[in-house]
């Protein structure tokens, strides 16, 4: 028997999916033959896509070259993959999609449906927007739920030459099946293998490294209404599951045999929304790697005794999400129960700890206003030890509370959704005045890195002279820094341009 993995992804999206990872590992304990193919290198400008998300926020400049990749030409993707269908001939296609790939997933089912290839769609949207999936003609089958129990079924199932339509977990056109039980996550490590090595490849701090992906817990706690992750609660409340040190170990040990990264990226949600004894535990199980990694987490759980521990472990970078700079909004529209104080009591913990970070922020939200953008662009020049900025378009994705709002204020259409090439264009939000209009909110996106880094005596320029504002920010921040984080922390303190600090939140030299 043979498995295609297919993953439609977006332009230079580098991180390698887990779930491939995961669908991998199970073809090959079931001794069926799999392969991959993947979209990512598929982009007719280096400088779109994941690449200028990068840009907009002020980080490294980075091309496909230095990743070791080459790109191809997006109108040889569809041809690319027909011509891998027909040449492999596989017994069934395994399509993982967000919302943002949708679009390309039904165009990748339609031009294989004369080859009548049986399919299982899953991922985050068949999760969260079931109905739409089921109901587009050309998906015959899809995955409601976790997926790893339902391929692992459905691949015995094929084995035995037995129907598999009534298989837990599975939606046909005909039928709605009951979910399967919540997986193990301890039982399955991600197999990697199907990747090209150069696949591994990240650039982080200023560097090129050898990444592989890690997850040690799966959900989140939180229930922040932008994001679909607490979605996943409503299916099944003990939805989020961490892994045991036991497994985290053993899959650690696995990477390193069969990989030698040189950096490990964790894609857990919030990497500290556990038990502080775990986060000493694993920080210690990590020192041992001496491998240095990133991870995403919130500002409010970190502690003196948490950054030591994490510094301890080789943590290299952090990733915190502001989100909103709007006390009020941040905690009562979009459920992040935490206030401006609680950020100015963390951000000298955070500056002392010597661990370079980025801060993620988030405009076009509903009802946001001019105003509220400069009230995130106020908090962030707080965190004086930041080297880059995270700048997102608030997207309405199915399965969040804010799409329901946007929805009932009349800001967007029930019909409405991401595969259009909202994550790397503008709003999809209609408001009314006084709130931000569309071309408002791009017109922000592209400026907030230069009001955020720039002295208030050097707006002006931001406002005149765009061009001229991103060859100052090029000649005295991008180039003279690039290699390290730390030396642009470093730089940017001493610059004449760089923004006013208060005196006890400066970062003081603290990666010297």
């Amino acid at each position: 028997m043979k498995v295609l993995i297919a993953y439609p992804n977006l332009p230079m999206m580098i991180i390698p999916a887990v779930s491939v990872g995961l669908f991998t590992s199970i073809c090959k304990s079931l001794n069926v033959d799999v392969e991959l193919f993947e979209t990512t290198a598929y982009s007719d400008d280096p400088n779109k896509g994941m690449l200028y998300k990068t840009k907009i926020g002020g980080g490294r400049a980075y091309t496909p070259k230095d990743l070791g990749m080459e790109l191809k030409p997006t109108n040889a993707m569809m041809d690319d993959f027909v011509n891998k269908v027909e040449e492999y001939s596989p017994d069934l296609v395994l399509f993982s999609t967000v919302e943002d790939t949708f679009k390309d997933t039904v165009i990748m089912l339609e031009s294989i449906e004369h080859l009548n290839v049986p399919h299982i769609v899953g991922g985050v949207f068949p999760i969260n927007a079931p109905e739409i999936c089921i109901s587009h003609p050309s998906i015959k089958a899809m995955c409601r739920y976790e997926g790893e129990y339902v391929v692992r079924d459905v691949i015995n199932r094929m084995l035995e030459g037995k129907p598999w339509d009534d298989v837990n977990g599975l939606w046909t056109k005909e039928r709605k099946n009951a979910p399967q039980p919540l997986c193990n996550i301890n039982e399955v490590t991600p197999d990697y293998s199907l990747y090209h090595p150069n696949r591994f490849n990240r650039a982080i701090g200023g560097r090129i490294v050898r990444a592989i992906n890690v997850e040690t817990y799966r959900g989140c706690p939180y229930s922040c209404t932008f994001c679909n992750s607490p979605m996943t609660r409503t299916m099944d409340k003990d939805y989020l599951r961490r892994k045991t040190m036991d497994q985290i170990k053993m899959e650690l040990d696995r990477y390193v045999e069969l990989y030698d990264p040189d950096y490990w990226f964790f894609i857990d949600d919030s990497w500290a929304a556990r038990p502080k004894r775990e986060i000493f535990e694993l920080c210690e199980l990590l020192e041992k790697y001496k491998i240095p990694w990133w991870c995403n987490t919130r500002i409010e759980n970190m502690h003196e005794d948490v950054m030591a521990a994490m510094k301890a472990g080789y943590c290299d970078r952090i990733q915190f999400g502001i989100e909103c700079g709007n006390d009020e909004y941040r905690r009562k529209v979009l459920k992040r129960n935490v206030s401006n104080k609680t950020y100015d009591e963390k951000i000298p913990i955070i500056n002392d700890s010597g661990i370079p970070y980025g801060l993620n922020v988030i405009i076009g939200l509903p009802h946001e206003t001019r105003e509220m953008v400069f009230e995130t662009v106020d908090v962030v020049r707080r965190f004086s030890g930041y080297d880059g900025i995270g700048i997102a378009i608030f997207i309405p994705y199915h399965g969040t509370v804010l799409r329901d709002y946007a929805v009932e204020h009349g800001m967007l259409s029930k019909d409405w959704i991401s595969a259009d090439g909202y994550l790397l264009g503008g709003s999809a939000l209609n408001m009314p005045k006084p709130y931000l209009q569309k071309k408002e909110i791009w017109d922000l996106s592209q400026k907030i890195k230069y009001y955020c880094f720039f002295a208030k005596s050097k707006w002006n320029i931001i406002e005149e002279d765009l061009d001229k504002a991103e060859e100052i920010y090029n000649k005295d921040f991008y180039t003279k820094f690039a290699s390290t984080g730390a030396e642009n922390i470093k730089h940017r303190s001493k610059s004449v341009w760089a923004c006013e600090t208060v005196d006890h939140m400066d970062v003081r030299n603290v990666f010297a």
